[in-house]
C-alpha cells in the first residue's frame, strides 16, 4: 500500500512545548511556521507560554477540521496531544525538541528543526497502532517496575539542566533501591506469577531511543511485544540492562518475550507505571494495543517499524 502525500493545501497547528529540551526554541520554531506558511501552508501557534491551555486548544482544532498537530516538544508532549488526535482524522507532525526525542528517533526525523520541518513538508502520511494503559494512550512503551520507578524519581529542573546525565543519575539511585516484587501477568489466555524487576510493553522497537528492546515490533501489526525481566535486586537488573546493551537479553533464562494484544499486571504491591518517559500511576494496569488508531507524518521513505503503509 502506498504512502499518502499530504500536499500543499493544509490547515496545522504547532503546539510548542516550553519546557522541553535544555535550551530555547522560540526563534527556530517561528523559522518553521514561517517555512511552512511560505509552502502554503495555514499553520496557527499555540503561544509557548505558562496558563495556555494546549489540550483545550487542540481538541478544539481538531473538531473543527484540523489537518496537521505539528507538536514541537519531545515524547511526553507528544503523548499529550495523542489524547486529543487518536481515532481522528488529524495527523500528527513533530519538531523534537525534547530530551530523548524517541519516537522521532524510531521514525527517522531528523532532531534539527530544519530536517523536521522538511519532513513535515516533503513526507507523507501513514497509520500506527496506539498502545493503552488503563484508558491512557502511549506511542511507544507503557513501563512496569524499575524504569518507572526511575521516570518518578525524576526531577523536572533536573532534566531540564542535566539532560539525559539527569536519568543516569535518577536510575543508579533507584537501582540501589531496587528489589524485585511479585506479580500476575495475564496474556494470551495464561496466567504466570512471577517476581519481576520491569515489564516493558512496546509498540516500536527501541527502548530510549538507543536499545533494541524489540527488534520484531511493527507499529501496525495490531500486537504489543511484551519483554519480561525477571529476578531480585541490583545484580540481577545489572545483568539484564548488560545484556540489553550487547543485544543479547533476548536469549536471557530469566527474561520472556511474547506478543499480545492485551496485557493485565496486577501485583501485591503497588508497582510504578510510566507511558513515554513519563510517570502515570501503579498497578494494576490493563494495557492493550488500539490498531491503526493515529495517523502520523514520516519520512518518505518506506520505514521498517511499518508493515503495511498507508491511511487505509
Amino acid at each position: 500500500m502506498q504512502l499518502v502525500s499530504l500536499g500543499s493545501e493544509v490547515r496545522a497547528l504547532i503546539i510548542h512545548n516550553l519546557r522541553a529540551g535544555q535550551r530555547d526554541r522560540r526563534e527556530e520554531i517561528g523559522l518553521a511556521a514561517s517555512r511552512l506558511t511560505g509552502a502554503g501552508w495555514k499553520v496557527d501557534v499555540v503561544p509557548p507560554a505558562e496558563g495556555v491551555d494546549a489540550d483545550r486548544i487542540l481538541r478544539e482544532a481538531v473538531a473543527d477540521g484540523l489537518d496537521v498537530a505539528v507538536v514541537a516538544g519531545g515524547d511526553g508532549s507528544l503523548n499529550a496531544a495523542i489524547q486529543a488526535l487518536a481515532g481522528r482524522p488529524a495527523a500528527l507532525g513533530v519538531i523534537p525538541t525534547g530530551t530523548g526525542n524517541v519516537w522521532a528517533k524510531e521514525m527517522g526525523i531528523p532532531l534539527d528543526v530544519r530536517g523536521a520541518t522538511e519532513v513535515l513538508l516533503r513526507g507523507c502520511m501513514a497509520v500506527t497502532d496506539l498502545g493503552q494503559a488503563n484508558g491512557r494512550y502511549f506511542l511507544s512503551i507503557a513501563g512496569i517496575g524499575f524504569d518507572a520507578s526511575v521516570t518518578r524519581a525524576l526531577k523536572p529542573a533536573a532534566k531540564r539542566r542535566l539532560g539525559l546525565m539527569a536519568y543516569v543519575i535518577a536510575a543508579v539511585a533507584e537501582a540501589l533501591k531496587l528489589r524485585g516484587e511479585d506479580a500476575i501477568l495475564v496474556a494470551n489466555g495464561r496466567a504466570v506469577h512471577q517476581r519481576i524487576l520491569m515489564v516493558a510493553a512496546s509498540n516500536t522497537r527501541l527502548y530510549g531511543g538507543i536499545l533494541k528492546m524489540a527488534p520484531e515490533a511493527f507499529v501496525d501489526d495490531g500486537l504489543l511485544d511484551i519483554s519480561v525481566f525477571r529476578g531480585r535486586g541490583l545484580r540481577a537488573m545489572a545483568r539484564h540492562a548488560i545484556k540489553a546493551l550487547l543485544g543479547i537479553h533476548r536469549g536471557d533464562p530469566e527474561a520472556e518475550f511474547f506478543q499480545t494484544s492485551r496485557l493485565l499486571v496486577e501485583s501485591r504491591l503497588d508497582l510504578p507505571v510510566q507511558l513515554d518517559g513519563d510517570y502515570f500511576g501503579t498497578t494494576p494496569m490493563e494495557i492493550r494495543v488500539v490498531p491503526r488508531a493515529l495517523r502520523v507524518i514520516v519520512p518518505p521513505a518506506l520505514h521498517p517499524q511499518f508493515r503495511v503503509m498507508g491511511v487505509g
